[in-house]
């Protein structure tokens, strides 16, 4: 949607979150800088967007601190990444950003399982809310964030037509 603001989706309340639940051979673990990690990031990036997003992205958006970007590693290998940072746009709320799963870790539930620990990162710094942008075309991801109880949240012109078209999309599926 060229041109237009990303989509966004709010969840009211994170005070009461699911457990993460860790398949076999997954672990959860936060960004340490120096040892290479920079680049797991832009190649799980760059697998689930299709587009090379340098680190240095990351750093510039929102309170970044290392321990605020979260890996979830799957026998040792590198398979996904967010981060929960606060909102520059929504300051006081949780900014739950940058998802992603490598394509060919899909399937293995490491989308749920890093939005959830991303949500528990928030919630565990004090947020009760978070906030979240998304791109149209992102359905798989949606379909997620929507089974999290995260709600379309409408500040431009174009939102409500846009999800209106995204939400047809998922339930014809």
């Amino acid at each position: 949607m060229s041109g237009l603001p990303q989509l966004l989706m709010k969840k009211a309340n994170i005070s009461k979150l699911p457990p993460i639940l860790l398949k076999n051979g997954m672990e959860l673990i936060h960004h340490r800088e120096g040892v290479g990690m920079e680049a797991e990031w832009e190649a799980i990036i760059e697998s689930a967007f299709e587009r090379h997003y340098s680190f240095s992205f990351m750093i510039k958006a929102g309170d970044y601190k290392p321990e605020h970007v979260l890996y979830l590693t799957h026998n040792s290998r590198f398979i996904a990444t967010a981060s929960a940072v606060e909102s520059p746009m929504f300051p006081g709320v949780g900014w739950y950003r940058m998802v992603g799963v490598r394509k060919d870790a899909q399937g293995l539930g490491a989308g749920t399982t890093i939005a959830l620990a991303a949500l528990h990162a928030l919630r565990d710094r004090g947020y009760t809310e978070a906030m979240l942008s998304t791109d149209d075309e992102r359905l798989p991801a949606i379909s997620m964030y929507l089974s999290l109880g995260f709600e379309p949240y409408y500040t431009h012109e174009s939102h409500k037509e846009r999800w209106e078209k995204v939400l047809a999309a998922l339930k014809k599926g």
